[in-house]
């Protein structure tokens, strides 16, 4: 029998492993025209233990939306009526409300579905696994499953904006550096019962300072993206002593694993170096367990983090965004004002700063920021709004 054949129940067959092969058991006649059943074989076959866990579970979400949002529309979920015009249908949807969430409910408290609209990266990242899936589902179904061939091939993905870049000014950079030498106050208890004794006020049981200002500092520093961030592991840190880290001048990230499978070392400067070293000797040896390899930990207290402790690159956001609030609620300058500061935000910085102190040497910035294309390069290099507004005042 081919890979690709599909022979009736009855006969003998021997059963394959390949991906190419799916599991009869079960009967085709009842799961051959139902799209959860196709997504569920994608799913066992093609997805799970071949991505991680984390792309796993955000392509299952995306399949399982198309889903429910096809069965609601036509009372079934048959993968023969599946249409470009309801793959397009669907991605319009999720541009104008596909964001769902909870708005407050009314006088009896009952909460209200809150509608909003998608992204246009993520309405293509959606898009992007929904054609994977149909793609996979070409290859193996039966003849005359698909009489009309993939539906998503003749839908176009949503025009994205152009990118919009934000390096911190220089009395930004600052104003947010003095507010992470001071973060543990940020984070102290103030209760009275906190404020009696000789012994510094305690902070809250989930609050890690230390590990916080590591990251902001990281990242301002080395241009790391969030996701570079959390899967670093203690390993990769060279040296890794909270001493020798404060001694040396070489200090660096072995290997840290970019976009595209890439690879590259990352050196430290002071801040970094310092802010890691604080973080290795007071905070992280009290949140480490047996599977701990991450060099930044979720407090131990959190009860529901990963095993081992590695955060997600969503709480980076958080973090990052905690340190934006802060100083603007500290800072009374208005011109010095962050608004929401996001992880990217201090990826721009670096890659501003590199691009002056380096005379704008294109291998230095492709080395350090882990980017190759030039568009990328341009978008990461350009100047804070007050830099470019002076190039023009006197001209």
């Amino acid at each position: 029998m081919g890979t690709d054949e599909w022979v009736p129940d009855s006969q003998d067959h021997q059963k394959n492993t390949s991906r190419k092969i799916i599991d009869l058991d079960q009967g085709v006649a009842a799961a051959d025209d139902s799209l959860a059943a196709w997504t569920q074989r994608y799913l066992d076959l093609a997805v799970q233990g071949v991505r991680s866990d984390e792309v796993t579970g955000k392509i299952t979400r995306h399949l399982n939306r198309f889903t429910g949002w096809l069965t609601e529309g036509l009372g079934h979920d048959r993968v023969s009526a599946v249409t470009p015009r309801e793959v397009a249908a669907w991605r319009d949807h999720l541009a104008a409300e596909g964001n769902i969430g909870r708005r407050p409910g009314d006088s009896a408290g009952i909460g209200r579905r809150d509608d909003t609209a998608m992204a246009p990266a993520t309405v293509n990242n959606h898009l992007a696994h929904l054609s994977a899936l149909f793609s996979w589902i070409t290859v193996h179904a039966p003849p005359g499953l698909l009489r009309h061939g993939d539906p998503t091939k003749k839908v176009e993905p949503l025009p994205l904006p152009a990118p919009q870049v934000r390096a911190l000014a220089g009395p930004q950079v600052r104003t947010v550096k003095n507010v992470l030498d001071r973060i543990e106050g940020f984070h102290q208890l103030t209760g009275r019962r906190h404020r009696s004794g000789d012994t510094a006020p305690a902070v809250h049981r989930h609050a890690r300072p230390l590990r916080d200002r590591a990251i902001v500092h990281l990242m301002l520093g080395t241009g790391l993206r969030r996701a570079e961030v959390v899967d670093l592991d203690l390993g990769q840190l060279d040296p890794a002593h909270p001493d020798e880290l404060r001694r040396v001048k070489k200090a660096k990230l072995n290997g840290v694993r970019g976009k595209g499978r890439t690879s590259r070392n990352v050196f430290l400067g002071r801040d970094a170096r310092h802010a890691i070293a604080d973080y290795l000797q007071s905070e992280r040896p009290g949140d480490v367990d047996e599977q701990t390899q991450a060099l930044f930990l979720a407090a131990s207290s959190i009860g529901a983090r990963r095993p081992g402790g590695r955060l997600s690159p969503r709480s980076i956001n958080t973090i990052v965004g905690e340190i934006g609030r802060i100083h603007d609620a500290e800072t009374t300058d208005r011109q010095r004002h962050l608004g929401t500061l996001r992880p990217h935000d201090l990826r721009h910085t670096f890659g501003y700063r590199l691009s002056e102190s380096s005379g704008h040497n294109r291998a230095e910035l492709e080395r350090r920021l882990g980017h190759a294309n030039d568009r990328y390069l341009r978008l990461y290099t350009n100047p804070p709004d007050d830099i470019a507004a002076a190039y023009v005042e006197d001209l």
